[in-house]
């Protein structure tokens, strides 16, 4: 059930937005002619929050995923709203967006365009990002933890402290159990074991945001037909008509709406070619389309224009040319681009006789 008692309809900040300038940030408070801390224009009015999750809808997404999208996707995965693979597709997706010249949206958007999750469960994990914490299931989780002897208790308690700290610096502050595996005080699926046990009382953040984004179904225009259909003397045959219907018509529909496949680049280390893949038949390293054999890794470029190849899409491998780290997924573009030139060692400067001899050689 929901614990209404530690939610707030807007969280402790709002975010603004500066008309002038376009800066976005957040604000304990907004009245008219608040002036902007960028530009000092007086043009600043309320941004809409979604579930009053403020940080995460201000997060800078210019270089791809962050942190607020990642704790977003990590509780649609663990309220079983989104498989692994939709998890990775979702985010890849979002980075393709920005290296397409787009915006990156943020990752709820994305995951709704690609139909993983509905608009409601969406917006309720976005107000369960938004409670205040730590919370009473903060605390329930580590004193669980702690009674199973399975982590470090003074690592659990820097832990805890880290969250009450960031309690007074950010308007979303993740709940403890998954500070402590990003801190990797344990892992993933000890986890998901206290937070089980926690629903089978209850309780628990895990328990919490299910509750919040699956609030008891209302009947609905078609469940209200079905009844009536249901006492009318030929009432299954007609309703079993109109279903069937429906399904072709919704099976048009989908048709015409659906997604492009993701599809992303690979470097085969035999062959040496750059192929394109689909995304949801990869397997690091994948099969190349063109030689066959299982040894095309993922193609990213470099930002001095080097194209080099990672073990998979969340490695970190810096680029074997230049040295950098950061590195983004090929386009088409990329490929009809004329590559830079690799600069020639310097050739070892002669050194200069200072015997007389020597200047006398001609």
């Amino acid at each position: 059930m929901a614990d209404e008692a530690s939610m707030t309809e807007e969280g402790s900040y709002i975010a603004v937005r500066c008309g002038n300038c376009g800066a976005a940030f957040r604000a304990r408070a907004w009245q008219e002619g608040m002036s902007c801390p960028t530009c000092r224009a007086g043009d600043v009015q309320p941004l809409p929050a979604p579930g009053g999750a403020v940080d995460y809808i201000l997060a800078d997404r210019s270089q791809g995923t962050t942190s607020a999208d990642v704790m977003f996707a990590e509780w649609a995965k663990w309220c079983g709203y989104i498989t692994t693979h939709q998890y990775n597709a979702a985010i890849h997706r979002q980075n393709s967006e920005l290296q397409s010249g787009q915006r990156a949206r943020p990752i709820h958007e994305v995951m709704v365009s690609l139909r993983f999750l509905d608009k409601r469960r969406a917006q309720g994990l976005l107000r369960f990002l938004a409670v205040r914490r730590p919370d009473r299931h903060d605390d329930d989780f580590a004193t669980r933890l702690l009674q199973r002897r399975e982590a470090d208790p003074q690592a659990v308690e820097r832990v805890r402290e880290l969250q009450r700290r960031m309690s007074r610096k950010r308007n979303e502050v993740p709940p403890i159990a998954q500070i402590l595996v990003q801190k990797h005080v344990i892992t993933e699926a000890q986890m998901l074991d206290v937070l089980h046990e926690q629903s089978a009382d209850g309780m628990g953040s895990l328990e919490l945001a299910l509750s919040i984004s699956e609030p008891p179904p209302k009947e609905t225009l078609v469940g209200k037909f079905g009844r009536r259909m249901a006492k009318s003397p030929h009432g299954i045959r007609n309703a079993i008509l109109i279903v069937v219907l429906a399904l072709v018509a919704w099976g048009a529909w989908a048709w015409q709406l659906r997604e492009p496949p993701v599809m992303v680049y690979g470097k085969c280390s035999t062959c040496g070619g750059l192929v394109e893949i689909e995304w949801s038949a990869l397997d690091w390293p994948a099969q190349c389309p063109r030689c066959g054999h299982k040894t095309v890794s993922y193609a990213v470029m470099c930002p001095n224009g080097h194209i080099f190849a990672r073990t998979s899409p969340f490695s970190m491998e810096p680029c074997p040319e230049c040295g950098a780290d950061f590195g983004r997924p090929l386009t088409e573009e990329d490929l009809t681009r004329p590559q830079p030139r690799r600069r020639p060692a310097p050739l070892p400067l002669r050194r200069r006789s200072t015997k007389p001899e020597d200047a006398l050689r001609f």
